[in-house]
């Protein structure tokens, strides 16, 4: 579950390295697989295009919190989002780690990037 505050690990190569979430879209309070957040950079890479504060649509892979799907438990061992455009597409080229098959109902494009899915 994400709430407003959390620092989640940026999973693709757009240059941010922890992201904190400030708003969380279609649900109250927490956020699970799946959901999109806004989110502001916290740490980032100098080489890459995004800089410290600038805010962006991220959408959840992985989550802590334990997570149902086809009468499995799914429990990953971080928090993890990937950066969106405008257009809620991947800003960045590669993307890394796993997500659960669930994911390709949500964003298409993001779950055939990912290289693992449980």
């Amino acid at each position: 579950m994400i709430s407003i505050g959390t620092v989640i690990k940026c999973s693709d190569n757009s240059g941010g390295l922890l992201i904190r979430c400030i708003k969380i879209y279609k649900r109250k309070r927490k956020g699970f697989i799946g959901d999109k957040i806004l989110a502001v950079v916290v740490t980032y890479n100098p080489k890459k295009k995004l800089k410290k504060g600038e805010m962006h649509k991220v959408i959840l892979i992985r989550t802590k919190f334990r997570t149902k799907f086809n009468n499995n438990y799914y429990k990953f061992s971080d928090n993890a989002g990937i950066i969106l455009n405008k257009k809620n597409l991947p800003i960045a080229s590669r993307l890394f780690g796993c997500t659960i098959r669930l994911m390709r109902l949500y964003n298409r494009k993001v779950f055939l990037l990912l290289p693992y899915t449980v």
